[in-house]
């Protein structure tokens, strides 16, 4: 066999290298480690919170604006009626449904006694 052709080449060759891979990490680093992991995990839980929120605001607001959709509606809808009640085709058919009759002449009655005057 060649030389090119080896099977199990050594994938580290010097004895310092391969203290430098199975260096295992110290205390410190591990407690670094797992502060960076906490302030990761919380900061996520963080942003899901505030997009969770943001989406419930955005559908209690939408909500909001089919309501006053709707109100509006009604108020147009109330104020066709209102002036429809308050015409005076109306008035007259009320006059004649309770018997009322018609006044050719107004007479107003005057009064003279114990009232006070401006």
């Amino acid at each position: 066999m060649s030389s090119v052709y080896r099977r199990h080449a050594p994938l580290v060759s010097s004895r310092a290298e391969r203290t430098r891979f199975d260096m295992k990490l110290s205390g410190a680093t591990h407690i670094w480690m797992l502060g960076i992991l906490l302030i990761v995990f919380a900061s996520g839980g963080g942003y899901l919170y505030s997009v969770n929120q943001s989406a419930v605001q955005g559908y209690h607001m939408r909500t909001l604006e089919k309501e006053i959709d709707r109100l509006k509606q009604e108020n147009a809808e109330l104020k066709i009626s209102e002036a429809d009640l308050r015409s005076l085709y109306r008035i007259e058919a009320a006059g004649e449904a309770l018997n009322m009759q018609k006044l050719d002449a107004v007479i107003y009655l005057e009064e003279h006694g114990p009232v006070a005057l401006r």
